[in-house]
């Protein structure tokens, strides 16, 4: 007789389990990808699942994603000259705007007004209006170019300058003064990325008809950009990037320069290129010069992070390496947005499961038991035999 353990716990090479402070009700779990994962699932994470004590559950995985912050300058007219409707505001500093709202006092109104930043048009004929009375609505923001402004002028245009009176129908054309009382003036920037940091060890390095290859093992770390730790304070090189799983058959990534001059402060030390493989490899150009010396190289990588909805008192594990798999899809990708909350959740280390299923036997199994029950028939058998000789005498 031979026993076969279930073979779902050898689908993988590896687990890893999932901690997080205890939940009340379902909620969002956010988990960051950690260099363990990296280095050991496909190229397109389709080995990776999800289980509970319910079976295999739904994730999604997301790359960080950069967020928009609003900066805003609220500001009084540093001069106002009425006859003109001309409006001059004055920024301590040089501020990037992309937007302007007006705090306008006046109701039931339309005007065309014209934006100038630093002397120069920006936008001219824009209309503001207020038709609160009518439908309801009104409009008192301006959109420009995002422009980086000392001095910002609106200027209204007095013959342009509608009032409203009673009913819609009837309206008068008037040199209509308009109340402005301070304007405020915004733009969306980016904060700036955030990025994880690895350093690699050169591998190995081998020049070659005026070229210097530098070999670097990744072990799957993706990466956006590199910075190679040049030894030399003076130089100014081409060279190309690329990636393979084997170090034999390679991908070019991407060409690129290098330069750093202690004489005029000139400094690039950044190579652009995605890519996430085994090995990475940097050719730069020597022509007659010597080879420089890298030392180390830096990958910057962009988080990404794995999302899924757990249960309160539920256990959950990560599962991977295995690539023979194919990658699944969830609806959990389309049950949240940016703005849902979530809790943050860590991985342990990884666990290493046996390579395949363990076929068992029946003796193999309650070889403990089976030996207790030989030595006791034994000793019973002895003990008959003692028994019948005792009664022989």
């Amino acid at each position: 007789m031979v026993l076969m353990l279930s073979s779902e716990a050898y689908e993988h090479a590896y687990k890893k389990l999932i901690s997080f402070e205890p939940i009340s009700k379902p909620t969002l779990i956010q988990v960051k990808v950690d260099t363990e994962l990296y280095n050991h699932t496909a190229h397109d994470y389709r080995d990776i699942r999800l289980k509970s004590e319910q079976g295999v559950e739904g994730y999604v995985l997301k790359p960080y994603q950069t967020k928009n912050i609003e900066n805003q300058k609220t500001l009084t007219a540093h001069s106002y000259s009425r006859a003109e409707g001309k409006l001059t505001y004055l920024f301590k500093k040089p501020f990037d705007v992309e937007k302007i709202v007006l705090n306008i006092e006046d109701k039931n109104f339309e005007s065309l007004v014209d934006v100038y930043a630093d002397g120069k048009p920006l936008v001219l004929k824009h209309k503001v209006f207020d038709y609160s009375a009518e439908t309801g609505i009104r409009n008192f923001s301006i959109v420009i170019p995002k422009t980086n402004v000392k001095e910002l002028v609106i200027l209204y245009h007095l013959d342009k300058t509608t009032s409203f009176y009673k009913k819609y129908q009837y309206l008068r054309k008037m040199r209509q003064y308009l109340t402005v009382k301070s304007a405020t003036f915004s733009n969306t920037n980016r904060v700036q990325k955030e990025w994880d940091t690895s350093s690699i060890d050169l591998m190995s390095v081998e020049t070659k008809e005026k070229e210097t290859s530098y070999l670097f093992q990744t072990e799957y770390l993706p990466f956006s950009k590199l910075e190679p730790l040049i030894i030399q304070k003076n130089f100014n090189r081409k060279g190309r990037l690329y990636s393979s799983n084997d170090a034999v058959t390679w991908s070019f990534i991407n060409g690129f320069s290098l330069s750093l001059s202690t004489l005029n402060n000139e400094k690039r030390e950044t190579i652009l290129g995605s890519a996430r493989a085994k090995y990475i490899k940097i050719v730069i150009e020597n022509e007659d010069n010597k080879p420089l010396t890298i030392e180390k190289l830096t990958l910057f990588t962009t988080p990404l992070y794995l999302y899924f909805i757990a249960e309160p008192k539920e256990r959950y594990e990560l599962y991977f390496g295995n690539e023979t798999l194919s990658k699944p899809t969830y609806e959990i990708e389309n049950l949240f947005t940016r703005t849902t909350d979530y809790a943050v959740a860590t991985l342990s280390d990884k666990f290493s499961l046996p390579d395949e299923p363990v076929e068992v036997s029946f003796f193999e199994s309650y070889k403990e038991m089976i030996f207790i029950l030989v030595v006791l028939l034994s000793l019973g058998i002895m003990g008959y035999i003692a028994f019948g000789l005792l009664k022989r005498v």
